[in-house]
């Protein structure tokens, strides 16, 4: 397995900190934490690919709707989608909370 993920995982982590690293990903702090004390119980297979799908494209979120994104827009949209679904009148974000609530990143 490569350290790579996990090299950017920490830097991503010195950078934004370790909840908005953990809400990006939709994990906890904690197992943040663990991981980058190399105290995880299970396997990284798992937040391995979510930091590379997250942080390994440039750092950006690649987007069916949006195109590349960064992180924090991607989650905040997804979020939102949850939040409101299709409450909103707007057709434009009509449907970029539909791609939001299918996408294969955040579920």
């Amino acid at each position: 397995m490569s350290e790579f993920w996990l090299e950017i995982l920490r830097r991503q982590a010195d950078i934004k900190g370790r909840a908005m690293v953990a809400r990006e990903l939709g994990i906890s702090a904690s197992t943040i934490s663990l991981v980058l004390s190399d105290k995880y119980p299970a396997t990284t297979d798992a937040i391995e690919a979510r930091v590379m799908a997250i942080y390994g494209h440039n750092g950006k979120v690649a987007c069916p709707a949006m195109g590349d994104i960064k992180p924090e827009l991607c989650v905040s949209f997804w979020e939102k989608a949850q939040k409101i679904g299709v409450k909103c009148g707007n057709p434009a974000t009509i449907r970029l909370y539909k791609c939001c609530l299918k996408c294969e990143l955040r579920n």
